[in-house]
Parts: C-alpha cells; sequence; structure tokens
C-alpha cells in the first residue's frame, strides 16, 4: 500500500529562518507552496504597490471575509492538487485558526516544524538585511518594526500557537549553515533513502560545481538501467579559456516580440558535453535518461532527440523554455520537472 503523502507546515517569528527552512525541504523532495502568495497575487491584481501597508489591508480584508483560517481555507485547493504529485511544505502558516483547520482537514498527515531564535537574534537579522528579495519572502526591519510586528502577531492572529503545537522544534541560533545541517539531519540522514530520480539529481549538483560560467552553472547526467554513462557540465571547448577565467563573450539577440536579450556564446552546455562525452568514447546512449537541473534549452533538446535519449528528468524547469519542452513532448521524450517551478535562464 503506498504511504500517505505528508505536508510539512513551517512556523516561526520574523526572523527565525523559516524561509530557509523551507527552501531546504523544498530542494529536497518537498513541493513548494506559499500562503502568502495568495496576498502578492491580490497586489498584483490590483496593481498595487508590494508594500506592507497594502499587503496588510488585503489580508485583514480576507480574514474578515472567510474568518481567520482565511489562508488555509483559500489554499486548501492547491495544497489538494500539490499532494498528488508529493509530499508539501508550507511555508506561512500564521494562525491558530489555520493550524486547526489544516489539522481537521489532514490529521496525521500534517506535520509542523517550528523554527525558533530568541528576540534579540532575530532583531540582528532583520536590521543586517539590506534589500527586498524579489518573491518578496526576506526583507528588513528595525528592532521597533519587528517587536511591532511580533506583537501584532501574537495578539491577533495568535501566532504563538501553531508554534507551541509543533511535532518539531530546531533552535536556530547560529549560522544558515548551521539550521541546514540540522535539517539533513531530521529529513535526510534520517529519512529513508532517496528515490534513483532524487539520487542521480544530487549527482547532477556535484557536477554541476565544475561548471565555469556564472551565468548558469549547470550539468547532465545521463543514465540507463541506473548505471551513469557519461556526464557533462557548462564549460568552454577544450583548450580554449573559460568565462570564469576571461570574461563572457555575449551575442545579443532579439525574440519574435523584438525584445533584446544578451547571450553567452563562449560555453556548451552541460547536456551537448554530455552527449559529446558519448560520441568521444564510443558509449550508447539510446534510451538513455538524461539528468538535469533546467529543462534544457532548444538547442540542446535536439541533440536530446538525436541523440535517443528517452526521458528527460530535470530539478526545474526556466521561462523561455516552452519551445524545447514543446519539441521533447513532439518527439516522444518524456519530460518530467521534479518540482515544476520555474526560473529566469532566457540568457544563458
Amino acid at each position: 500500500m503506498e504511504k500517505e503523502r505528508q505536508i510539512i507546515a513551517v512556523v516561526g517569528m520574523t526572523g527565525s529562518g523559516k524561509s530557509i527552512a523551507s527552501d531546504y525541504l523544498a530542494s529536497i523532495k518537498y513541493k513548494f507552496i506559499r500562503f502568502g502568495q495568495i496576498t502578492l497575487d491580490e497586489i498584483k491584481r490590483r496593481k498595487l504597490a508590494p508594500t506592507e501597508e497594502n499587503e496588510v489591508g488585503i489580508r485583514e480584508g480576507l480574514r474578515k471575509k472567510y474568518g481567520m483560517a482565511a489562508y488555509a481555507i483559500l489554499n486548501k485547493k492547491k495544497i489538494d492538487d500539490t499532494l498528488k504529485k508529493g509530499d508539501v511544505v508550507i511555508d506561512g502558516l500564521y494562525s491558530w485558526s489555520e493550524y486547526k483547520f489544516l489539522k481537521i482537514t489532514y490529521g496525521s498527515r500534517l506535520k509542523v516544524l517550528a523554527v525558533i531564535s530568541d528576540p534579540e537574534t532575530r532583531y540582528k537579522r532583520l536590521e543586517e538585511r539590506k534589500i527586498v528579495d524579489l518573491k518578496m519572502r526576506n526583507r528588513p526591519a528595525t528592532k521597533q518594526q519587528a517587536i511591532s510586528r511580533d506583537y501584532a502577531e501574537i495578539e491577533n492572529i495568535e501566532k504563538a500557537g501553531p508554534i507551541a503545537m509543533a511535532d518539531i522544534i530546531i533552535q536556530n541560533t547560529g549560522s544558515k549553515e548551521e539550521l541546514i545541517s540540522q535539517l539533513k539531519e531530521i529529513f535526510e540522514y534520517k529519512s529513508q533513502r532517496p528515490d534513483w530520480d532524487r539520487y542521480f539529481l544530487e549527482i547532477v549538483k556535484t557536477v554541476s560545481r565544475r561548471a565555469t560560467c556564472d551565468r548558469g552553472r549547470t550539468a547532465c547526467v545521463i543514465v540507463k538501467d541506473k548505471r551513469i554513462l557519461t556526464t557533462g557540465y557548462v564549460g568552454s571547448p577544450i583548450n580554449l579559456p573559460h568565462c570564469d577565467d576571461v570574461g563572457h563573450l555575449y551575442e545579443t539577440r532579439y525574440d519574435e516580440k523584438g525584445n533584446k536579450t544578451q547571450h553567452c556564446i563562449r560555453t556548451i552546455h552541460g547536456e551537448a558535453n554530455a552527449i559529446a562525452q558519448a560520441a568521444r568514447y564510443g558509449i550508447a546512449i539510446g534510451g538513455a535518461t538524461a539528468y538535469m537541473k533546467l529543462a534544457p534549452c532548444f538547442v540542446c533538446a535536439k541533440q536530446i532527440i538525436n541523440a535517443g535519449i528517452k526521458r528527460v528528468v530535470c530539478m526545474k524547469g526556466y521561462h523561455g523554455a516552452s519551445l524545447s519542452i514543446k519539441s521533447l513532448k513532439q518527439a516522444g521524450v518524456k519530460l518530467d520537472i521534479l518540482d515544476e517551478e520555474f526560473e529566469k535562464y532566457d540568457n544563458m
């Protein structure tokens, strides 16, 4: 009987390290859901500036309409749909009412991970943040702003409740690396061994460290019958200079809408290098599976098709890979994007 898929809800006060924990879980096997994305989507729909004041107004409006469990209620369909694909990590479970709704709905399938830091450590982290990241997840705050937010969240939405009921508690008073080490101890070293896809994708991560172009340190591992046939990473042709040593070699291109982009043409992508290695050493790769960080570009997709590779497994897609994805499908090459996320790698 197949094991029921699990939900890990990551909770903690602002600056505790929730986002780091959520991102880590998303990197190993969990499908990521951000509760607060509803707020940002609504801000975008209304064409408002993504300010704290505007967000507060939207949050209060949704809770007035749906009750204090609003974000759990509104995210339920997304949770159910995502559970069909794998285990889920939730970033942004805030209120006691949200916790109760999820616990009643999912029972033992829901586990709460609390990341705990003392107030002074959290306030220092928040003050040291200099910029707001593009996804609006890590924002700077003064000590007074952080204290005010703590009080408001504890008093108005009973944020401390889910933390108090946590199934797993991690004390995070050190570095990011120390936090991740604790997470690995709980979720990797003591957990079941990875399936074959995750196993080979971990090897892809190691191979990609050999890449020599910082515009996309990607790699490819070609596998058949659970055996590695060849590997390849982004780099210049043999005996030619690398981007890391002499800089990029750019070419300007224009898409069908006239948008201008800069592409580095000095390097060969990991997929192409892995296929070239097979050709050079007489290794048959027909019917194999290619593992990589990102969905292939169109040039590499064409090489994959002609090399006879029958399956492509990648961690993420990227905006601009639609033609590659369409071509692979038309050619009968199965494409699995495990995390179903997209990155901006249009200018590789």
